[in-house]
């Protein structure tokens, strides 16, 4: 029998669900003590943790290509296909619900308080503060853990709120990360990789 496995491969797979932080700042970690660390912290802040999810979620990082027809061209050949960028976005469904992710969810939103009340209020117009600097993914890895920064993050789907009875409330997003301007050549987005060190 021909099979993809080998010594390795118990030692490369991706485990379990992982957790989405808004704006969570690892640039500084170079251990996995210290992001272990990082993470148990941005954890106990709401205005880190998006919150526990269901279903898992998703990552798709796929540029955008186009291919140039010309006359007499009858298959696609090297040189003829044009890099347009990239599309980068990253879904999940929120089981946790709190008025800091329903407002990301929302995108474009005015947030107020009166009293004990938190008011959420859609508005037309998106601004420079409804990005998300950053939104991340960090996962467990057999060997340390994955993490999947998207940039400039703002939620394109709006809020797809659903309930029921004897049941509990989920909140999909699907959010696509963004350029900071025109100039910049490269996929907004960075995946790293950080290994446990050896005994």
């Amino acid at each position: 029998m021909i099979t993809g496995i080998h010594d390795r491969t118990w030692q490369n797979l991706q485990l379990n669900a992982g957790v989405f932080l808004k704006n969570f700042d690892f640039s500084g970690v170079s251990t996995v003590g210290e992001l272990k660390t990082l993470i148990a912290d941005a954890m106990l802040d709401e205005d880190h943790i998006m919150g526990a999810t269901r279903g898992g979620g998703s990552f798709q990082c796929k540029p955008m290509l186009r291919s140039v027809e010309a006359d007499g061209l009858r298959t696609a050949c090297r040189g003829s296909t044009v890099s347009d960028g990239w599309s980068v976005r990253m879904t999940g469904t929120l089981l946790e619900i709190t008025p800091s992710n329903f407002g990301c969810a929302l995108g474009m939103v005015e947030t107020s308080k009166n009293g004990k009340a938190i008011i959420l209020q859609p508005r037309e117009k998106l601004n420079e503060s409804d990005f998300l600097p950053t939104l991340c993914w960090v996962g467990d890895t057999s060997r340390g853990f994955m993490l999947i920064e998207l940039l400039n993050a703002l939620n394109v789907k709006g809020a797809q709120f659903s309930f029921q009875d004897k049941g509990e409330g989920a909140l999909p997003f699907e959010f696509q990360a963004y350029t900071a301007d025109v100039n910049d050549a490269n996929a907004p987005c960075r995946i790293v990789f950080l290994e446990e060190e050896a005994a």
